[in-house]
């Protein structure tokens, strides 16, 4: 299958710059990633047995992506009132981090 998809010029920066990293192709940097994160897959494509995983991860970067799963989990199960009152508290982070960057002359973050 061929699929074709658009990416952003960040993507885009990102996937040029992993390819001049381990002198890959953009196809073979989407199929390891596809082998490393799809369970099954592993194995199943060739790819030069040299070539290390494009994304090592240490404990407490496994620990943190553990954790924002975990948060994702939380939030697909979320009532609408769990939603409303997470909206809410998310919009008066906004205010207070705003209020403290205009009394500091900054720029807001979030206009």
């Amino acid at each position: 299958m061929t699929l074709t998809i658009e990416l952003t010029p960040q993507e885009e920066a990102w996937i040029n710059a992993q390819t001049r990293q381990h002198g890959l192709s953009p196809a073979e940097i989407v199929r390891q990633l596809m082998d490393e994160r799809i369970p099954g897959l592993n194995g199943t494509h060739t790819a030069p047995s040299e070539t290390k995983p494009i994304i090592e991860l240490d404990a407490k970067q496994r620990a943190a992506i553990a954790y924002l799963d975990a948060r994702i989990k939380e939030g697909e199960n979320a009532t609408p009132e769990e939603v409303r009152q997470a909206t809410e508290e998310f919009e008066e982070l906004k205010r207070n981090l705003n209020a403290n960057r205009a009394a500091t002359g900054e720029r807001l973050v979030f206009p």
